[in-house]
């Protein structure tokens, strides 16, 4: 038995245990580059884990090859989106406006 069989096999018997079934089609399963684990397929009450590249929580991007490329992107993209925004709506452009405004919605992110 696999070390990943074995760890859902824990999490059906806490399932089972606790009551509260885990939905299946929203578990995925990642595989990392950095070990040599097969692309198998994984299997929770006898329905097949999909296989993803990337996902989402908590609003950090997290990838295959665990680099922070996209998270980055995603960071510059909505700063670049708030900055823009600024220009077009704020009429007094005042330097100390300005760094309150940028300390207040751009950096914080």
């Amino acid at each position: 038995v696999s070390t990943q069989s074995t760890g859902i096999k824990i999490l059906e018997d806490w399932q089972s245990l606790w009551l509260l079934k885990f939905n299946a089609s929203k578990c995925k399963v990642m595989h990392t580059k950095f070990n040599n684990n097969p692309d198998t397929i994984h299997y929770l009450d006898s329905v097949p884990l999909g296989n993803v590249m990337s996902e989402t929580d908590l609003g950090l991007i997290t990838t295959f090859d665990l680099k922070w490329v996209e998270n980055i992107k995603k960071c510059i993209k909505e700063a670049n989106k708030m900055i823009a925004w600024i220009t077009r709506n704020i009429i007094v452009k005042d330097i100390y406006v300005m760094k309150n405004i940028y300390k207040t919605l751009i950096r914080p992110k």
